[in-house]
């Protein structure tokens, strides 16, 4: 008796006229049959533009585009992989046995054959009695198991789901401090709201502001809870030991897990619950402290979900005790001369303090501000050993208001780097978040984000109406502008934005920059231009990416012949190693 087992294979089959406008239909066939038998979703999209190439020669070559005649495709998956069989009336034909692309890179001819060879596992052509048959065959990965498919798809919409609301609330809390730092005329009321904004995510049950004075005592600035506390009188002294000097001490946050634990002399003990210590501080300055207390039950609420949100709530408060500070010293100067100094330091406090230097590339950057302040921002941050996110920005508009907006944009970016490796849904998610603010202030912002896969050395640039990159090949000197559509920041909350794709190597050289470089005049009024930019990008590389800084701006400095600029020039440089 024959022990051979029975042989099942799933199997499709269709025919249509030939008309281009049907490959789109049966494609949309062969997707759905590939889904119900869970194939990897990330395999579809090579596979289709080699099925939807065959479909394409069928009509075009075999058919000369005649709807009176028939095309006709089967598909079937065995042994884990994919057959689709293509077959017209057309005369066969001895395909060469390897393809290559055509020598002129525009033409239309001859491209096919080698998308089609380069994707799939194998390419056959037979003459059949119908006229001439392709057969493709594509590998697959083991098909999963429905169940557990659905059950890890349940799994991620749960997690999303909750990420989701969790981003909603973090949005609100965020968009709700910057509302409160422009619009509440006492720090404390500042403080007041943002303690009642953080309680939408935690049960707090007290929450103290402790400020540095000039002997380096902490004087309790703003107290909220149970028991009463003489707010003015309450001091910490210096050589007091205790949670808030410990961290004025190391400028680091603290994690109090019992406040029972603690001497009882320390100002954060109680009978029970626990606490987050922060540092409040302002570029290299400590300021003070903020003390948060929750009950036990709440503290992985307060330790993880509570704590980004509270670490943004003391670079605001930051922010605003230094922006008081300043006000107070220069109160004889004229407003806008002041604001113009404000703005300069919070500008230069969003610049990197350094800049990755690895095995897969190095990095530097510099912004010189203009007379009149504006908001240009600049970041590199190293996402998981996995790449570097690379972003730049232009705030419309200057002084304190642009300054404050790049602010936000800044933590709006570091708030949201799970989206980093697609930084043009990081851009459209920034886009929503911070819409409202830049309508009411009647402003936008250009800004450029790209992410460098250390692996694959692939960047991933998306735009929102940005100026264009410049990459240099070091060994051609051959230069190519790099660019991506997109509307600036403010202008429509459900503006989406293009992602392009760049494969990079180790002699490519880019330069990100915003328009003040290229927009600076000389005294007769002509701009540099970027013509004349990229025509001495190969020079500015000549020397080695250290060098690339002063000479980009000695470009600039020499064109200009003394006339001060009118605007901020920044860049950034990237070498890929």
């Amino acid at each position: 008796m024959s022990s051979k087992s029975i042989a099942y294979h799933e199997t499709g089959y269709c025919e249509f006229p030939a008309q281009l406008e049907n490959v789109a239909k049966v494609s949309a066939l062969l997707k759905a049959f590939c889904q119900r038998n869970c194939m990897d979703e990330t395999l579809w999209p090579q596979f289709d533009l080699a099925i939807c190439e065959s479909l394409n020669n069928a009509i075009e070559h075999g058919c000369q585009e005649d709807p009176a005649l028939t095309v006709k495709a089967r598909w079937a998956w065995k042994a884990e992989k994919l057959i689709v069989e293509v077959e017209d009336p057309g005369p066969y034909f001895e395909p060469a046995d390897e393809a290559s692309l055509p020598d002129d890179p525009t033409s239309e001819s001859g491209r096919g054959y080698f998308i089609i060879q380069s994707i799939a596992e194998s390419f056959q052509t037979e003459k059949t009695d119908y006229g001439h048959k392709v057969t493709l065959t594509f590998a697959t990965h083991p098909r999963s198991d429905i169940l557990v498919k659905t059950e890890e798809m349940y799994s991620m919409l749960q997690n999303l789901t909750n990420d989701l609301n969790l981003a909603y609330a973090e949005r609100d809390i965020i968009a709700g401090l910057a509302h409160d730092l422009t619009n509440c005329p006492a720090i404390e009321t500042f403080i007041e709201k943002s303690v009642e904004r953080l309680r939408g995510i935690v049960d707090i049950t007290q929450a103290n502001v402790w400020t540095l004075v000039a002997d380096g005592s902490l004087e309790n600035a703003y107290h909220e809870g149970e028991q009463p506390l003489e707010i003015r009188e309450a001091m910490i002294s210096r050589d007091q030991a205790c949670a808030c000097m410990t961290v004025i001490a190391s400028e680091r946050e603290l994690f109090v897990e019992h406040c029972s634990h603690l001497d009882q002399t320390d100002p954060l003990y109680e009978d029970s619950g626990c606490a987050i210590v922060l540092p409040i501080l302002y570029q290299r300055d400590c300021l003070g402290t903020i003390a948060i207390h929750s009950n036990e039950g709440s503290k992985q609420t307060l330790f993880e979900t509570a704590l980004p949100l509270a670490r943004t709530f003391c670079q605001f408060l930051g922010l605003a005790y230094t922006s008081v500070k300043t006000f107070r010293h220069r109160e004889e100067h004229e407003r806008s001369q002041t604001q113009l100094e404000v703005a300069a330091e919070i500008q230069r406090s969003l610049l990197p303090s350094s800049y990755p230097s690895n095995k897969h590339c190095k990095a530097t950057g510099r912004c010189v501000a203009a007379m009149a302040v504006g908001g240009d921002y600049i970041d590199t941050i190293e996402i998981r050993d996995v790449g570097l996110l690379i972003v730049i920005a232009d705030v419309m508009g200057k002084g304190v208001p642009a300054a404050l907006l790049a602010t936000i944009f800044r933590t709006a970016i570091r708030s949201r780097l799970n989206l980093a490796e697609t930084p043009g849904w990081l851009l459209a998610k920034i886009n929503k978040q911070i819409h409202d603010e830049l309508g009411h202030l009647n402003m936008f912002i250009t800004a450029q984000a790209a992410f460098l896969s250390y692996d694959k050395k692939v960047l991933k640039l998306a735009s929102a109406g940005h100026c264009p990159a410049i990459l240099l090949d070091s060994v051609s000197s051959e230069t190519q502008l790099l660019e991506a559509e997109g509307m600036p920041l403010g202008i429509d909350p459900s503006d989406l934005y293009e992602e392009n794709l760049i494969q990079l190597s180790d002699t490519s050289r880019l330069l990100f920059i915003t328009d003040g470089f290229y927009e600076a005049e000389n005294p007769t009024g002509d701009m540099l231009g970027m013509e004349r930019l990229i025509a001495a990008i190969p020079d500015i590389w000549n020397d080695g990416i250290e060098s690339v800084p002063n000479k980009a701006f000695g470009l600039v400095s020499k064109f200009a012949k003394g006339r001060s600029a009118t605007d901020d020039q920044t860049m950034v440089a990237l070498e890929i190693l």
